[in-house]
């Protein structure tokens, strides 16, 4: 059997588990996977520290309305290192991860803002020592030139696709629970590519890597 097939076969398997386990499961998001965002990421960590000159762009009240649907929470901050390159982390909880995160791609609210996005790609990264998933692309807006670095989790999963999803949510369906689950977004103002990634790697491992040791996890998961 090859591996499409077998994928499908997965898949479809997993689609009328969800459909039996409605019935069976009244499922209930877990309080005590909850997360104080504010509080769980440093202000200050290696040689990064928010950068209180810099105020983030708000979303469209458009945006901002899906938001409130998707996320409970939502942290967004600018940071500059020892040497002034610059940073900007958005981190948004939720505490019952649906089908409705798949709404939520970055490239499409960025579009959906009027940025252009182009150089949508997928790579894996090591980050303290997990390897996730990141998906990257470019959004340009008038002068604006903004690298983007992004990563979802649903419970303790880093989940790249729907079918990552739909196995995280068939898991924690088993279990009567609705997975929580982080958006991790890092950019920055650049028009080299190569460099301001390279750059998101750096920050990203100081940040999860000043994360109490307890939370990590949170942040960069597993791969499902």
């Amino acid at each position: 059997m090859n591996s499409n097939r077998r994928h499908m076969l997965v898949a479809s398997g997993a689609l009328f588990t969800t459909g039996v386990s409605a019935h069976l499961f009244k499922p209930e998001a877990v309080v005590s996977h909850s997360i104080d965002l504010e509080k769980t990421i440093p202000s200050r960590f290696d040689s990064w520290e928010i950068d209180p000159t810099i105020v983030p762009i708000k979303p469209t009240p458009d945006a901002q309305a899906k938001l409130n649907q998707i996320y409970d929470q939502i942290v967004s901050r600018t940071y500059k290192n020892s040497t002034t390159e610059r940073a900007m982390l958005s981190v948004a909880y939720g505490s019952q991860q649906t089908d409705k995160l798949k709404a939520h791609r970055q490239e499409v609210c960025y579009a959906a803002q009027g940025f252009r996005v182009s150089e949508l790609t997928k790579k894996p990264i090591n980050v303290n020592g997990s390897v996730v998933p990141v998906t990257r692309f470019l959004a340009t807006l008038g002068p604006r030139v903004e690298p983007v670095s992004y990563w979802f989790t649903m419970g303790n999963n880093v989940v790249d696709s729907r079918f990552d999803r739909l196995v995280t949510q068939v898991r924690h369906g088993f279990m009567g629970e609705i997975p929580d689950g982080l958006l991790v977004r890092i950019s920055s103002i650049s028009n080299d590519l190569e460099q301001a990634y390279r750059l998101h790697d750096s920050f990203a491992n100081a940040l999860i890597g000043g994360i109490a040791v307890a939370d990590q996890r949170r942040f960069i998961g597993s791969v499902v």
